[in-house]
């Protein structure tokens, strides 16, 4: 066939079904004693939380947001003290100025869900 040729549709069916294609299907093995988090998921979770022990200043347990900026920093923020902002905004409910105790949970959930630690 040429360039200027027209070929019909019927033939062009035809053709384009005697074309096979390999097809390849990814195979999903679960693993025997898999974790609350995938295995990725707790390398990330892990230096989320490594970033906060190390912000932590006074090794009280529980963060200001000097301190959580810090570790925001350390994990790459672009705009740390807004990203501290809308944490403790969305993290602090009790508003005491203070991340700590259950809070905390809630915090690593939050930078995780936010892109950090990868």
């Amino acid at each position: 066939m040429s360039f200027g040729e027209s070929i019909s549709i019927q033939k062009l069916k035809k053709t384009l079904s005697e074309i096979k294609m390999p097809v390849r299907i990814p195979r999903i093995i679960p693993k025997p004693d898999q974790k609350s988090y995938p295995e990725s998921e707790n390398a990330i979770m892990k230096k989320i939380m490594d970033s906060l022990k190390e912000a932590d200043a006074n090794n009280d347990g529980r963060f200001n947001k000097d301190e959580l900026k810090h570790a925001l920093k350390d994990l790459g923020a672009y705009f740390p003290v807004w990203r501290t902002d809308r944490a403790f905004d969305r993290v602090d409910v009790n508003k005491d100025g203070h991340i700590s105790g259950d809070e905390i949970d809630s915090l690593l959930e939050y930078l995780r869900s936010r892109g950090y630690g990868k």
